[in-house]
């Protein structure tokens, strides 16, 4: 920004007052133009501040209005916790702390081994998700082949091991989607489902 001025010449013509009133007009032009900078420095830090602040019923973990990967990290590794339910309270308590009350789950895969039509919701509210889980036998062992991270959404490819005595595991993904409060609102779920052994019971 350029500071505006007022050239004072001296002259035998010109008197004190002259000289006073010119000065004063130099003064008041200066003090304008650094009032000037000083809002538009304030304003530029508002702005810089406000980019930083969360969007409404965001927290840490979030970052510009899309989920972290520290806490995508977080849903996989109790996701982990409610598929194995080896303590089925720990489970349930997972269960509740990830999924939002209207989650919705597709899948063909499970579809298939329910002989129910493609495209069939599979789940459609937490509590049914939850005790449709629960019933079935637990997953001894889970690992993470790989997690993709998109803003709200992501792609946890998993392995799935000791499902039954014929086959050593299923290997799949799961594409979910996350709300602005941080829980799982929608799933879509596949995996090579011709190895799922038939005593893993899918209701």
């Amino acid at each position: 920004m350029k500071f505006s001025s007022i050239s004072l010449t001296f002259s035998p013509l010109h008197t004190y007052s002259h000289y006073r009133i010119a000065l004063v007009l130099s003064l008041k032009v200066i003090s304008s133009s650094l009032a000037s900078m000083k809002f538009f420095a304030a304003l530029a830090s508002l702005a810089a501040v406000g980019s930083a602040v969360p969007t409404p019923g965001n927290w840490g973990n979030w970052n510009q209005g899309c989920a972290s990967r520290n806490h995508v990290q977080y849903l996989v590794d109790q996701s982990i916790i409610y598929l194995q339910h080896k303590d089925v309270a720990a489970g349930r308590a997972a269960a509740e702390a990830i999924f939002a009350d209207n989650i919705i789950e597709y899948g063909d895969s499970i579809n298939s081994l329910r002989q129910a039509p493609l495209g069939t919701i599979v789940e459609t509210d937490k509590e049914s998700y939850i005790a449709d889980t629960l019933s079935t036998p637990p997953i001894p062992q889970i690992d993470t082949l790989s997690l993709t991270v998109d803003c709200n959404q992501f792609v946890w490819q998993w392995r799935f091991y000791g499902i039954g005595p014929v086959n050593p595991y299923i290997q799949g993904f799961t594409l979910a989607k996350v709300n602005s409060a941080g829980l799982i609102d929608y799933q879509y779920v596949e995996f090579n489902s011709r190895k799922y052994s038939p005593q893993a019971y899918l209701k």
